[in-house]
């Protein structure tokens, strides 16, 4: 298995286990999409913008003041119906300066990966495309959270977001700050 994970990470892939005890072990094998094309929803944070794969969206809407939850630790959470899904906000973990701060005045994104949700803040929604994965080169390293890029039709490069990456992020976050 030690092989396994190793080739895989090379890959940028990565091996998730689950164990529970009495039932059994999954593992699962995340293999990264090089040269796929993926509909993608092209969405912006500040000058910069990111695809987040059709597949794995739920839902988007402006978030009602009312809604929105913030704890002692300061992780935000909003009510979706009856579940409170906790808030990535995308231009704190890009480091890039964003057109709204307030998550009212922005557009939320709800993702899943599995049975887990995490609702992205994002300052606009530029719209559907169809679009190819290109791997990150090697000589840019490693960046949490995307899985690839791709270049848009005017030239630019929209790096693709890993949701699952995204997930557990969030999760780590919310362990280690008590949330």
């Amino acid at each position: 298995m030690d092989v396994v994970k190793r080739n895989l990470e090379n890959l940028k892939g990565r091996v998730d286990i689950k164990s529970t005890e009495g039932e059994g072990t999954t593992v699962v094998l995340r293999i990264p999409l090089t040269l796929a094309i993926i509909d993608g929803m092209l969405i912006r944070v500040g000058s910069s913008r990111y695809t987040i794969p059709l597949l794995s969206i739920r839902e988007s809407f402006k978030p009602e003041k009312s809604r929105i939850t913030t704890t002692m630790d300061g992780q935000e959470s909003i009510r979706v119906r009856e579940e409170i899904i906790p808030v990535v906000r995308l231009h704190e973990m890009y480091k890039v300066q964003p057109d709204f701060e307030n998550l009212e005045d922005g557009i939320i994104i709800m993702v899943s990966s599995g049975p887990k949700k995490v609702c992205m803040f994002a300052d606009e929604i530029l719209g559907h495309h169809q679009t190819v994965i290109k791997g990150i080169p090697k000589y840019i390293g490693w960046a949490k959270g995307i899985s690839g890029c791709t270049i848009l039709g005017d030239g630019e490069v929209s790096l693709i977001l890993d949701v699952g990456e995204i997930i557990t992020t969030a999760e780590q976050y919310s362990e280690e700050h008590g949330a």
